[in-house]
């Protein structure tokens, strides 16, 4: 089974997921998933707090899967290994958690995912680079071009996508005043850059983090579905329907 939901920001949201609020968690095995759509945030002092986080998670039955958010050190995230994962690269954390990274398409489960996290921080005016901010927050032309790559030879089909932000059109895409300058020419836009693979990929679902709530929008009646609160179980996703909201500007 394949579970996903949004941010968990360390402690602050990472009850969700705890089997003791997580009533299925109770239920799972190492064959099962609950994957993060960015701000995974347990990797994050490169020390005794993320020690105290990884063995929790680590300890738990299955597997713990996440995109990067904009909530990351990706100083110390960097540190941890690549390898090969599910049909793509990710980093192994610890035994049960990967980091599936920016541009790549793993076969989970039986499913095919797509996968490119990554946000702008809106406040970054009021943090400190490699401290609590990081340029990698968003992608590099690198990740760029290898997510193109990759999905072109997958011949732009996946299953679903995975990301922390939201294409260009989407109705939070401006949500927040955002602008390059910080990051210099190494990066793109992410929103921009979603944008291109959202009108030339196909698939079945779009879910993403990032926006702290639980809503729906229809781009060419694609679903993308932002998720907060809730963990929903991926082959039962439309009991989750009703208790998401539209996506508004």
């Amino acid at each position: 089974m394949i579970y996903i939901t949004g941010d968990i920001h360390r402690e602050q949201d990472i009850h969700k997921i705890n089997p003791r609020e997580f009533e299925a968690g109770n239920h799972l095995t190492p064959d099962d998933y609950v994957i993060i759509c960015g701000d995974f945030g347990c990797i994050w002092d490169g020390g005794s707090g993320d020690r105290f986080w990884l063995n929790w998670l680590e300890s738990l039955p299955w597997n713990t899967l996440f995109v990067d958010g904009n909530y990351e050190n990706f100083d110390v995230l960097k540190t941890y290994p690549v390898v090969d994962y599910k049909g793509g690269k990710a980093r192994q954390i610890r035994s049960n958690i990967y980091h599936l990274m920016r541009g790549e398409v793993y076969e989970i489960d039986g499913h095919s995912f797509f996968t490119f996290g990554g946000a702008y921080s809106h406040d970054l005016h009021y943090r400190t680079e490699h401290v609590n901010w990081w340029k990698d927050e968003i992608p590099t032309k690198a990740e760029a071009n290898n997510a193109l790559r990759n999905l072109e030879r997958r011949g732009w089909k996946v299953d679903y996508v995975l990301s922390h932000d939201v294409y260009a059109s989407h109705p939070f895409s401006d949500k927040y005043e955002v602008t390059l300058s910080p990051y210099g020419q190494d990066y793109v836009d992410i929103h921009d850059l979603l944008e291109t693979i959202n009108q030339k990929l196909t698939y079945d679902v779009w879910f993403c983090g990032h926006y702290h709530g639980d809503f729906i929008h229809y781009d060419q009646k694609k679903p993308c579905i932002t998720l907060f609160n809730h963990v929903v179980l991926l082959e039962e996703l439309e009991k989750y329907l009703p208790l998401l909201k539209p996506a508004g500007r």
